[in-house]
């Protein structure tokens, strides 16, 4: 089989004559993802804390406004 003729798993699902079901307000929050900085405030203390990706530092001044 080659590359051109097996249909890749974004075309099986969404075959091309299908419109997407997703909503505008989806589409958009997609095509426009919140800030990663808006989305880390947003979090629980205990969120942050369990999150690998933040520095104590990080979680230390989030937590002091």
């Amino acid at each position: 089989m080659n590359k051109e003729t097996v249909p890749s798993q974004a075309e099986k699902s969404n075959p091309e004559g299908e419109p997407s079901q997703l909503s505008p307000e989806l589409l958009d929050k997609i095509k426009h993802p919140a800030r990663i900085d808006d989305v880390i405030r947003e979090q629980s203390p205990e969120e942050r804390k369990s999150n690998p990706a933040l520095v104590p530092e990080m979680i230390d001044d989030s937590s002091e406004q």
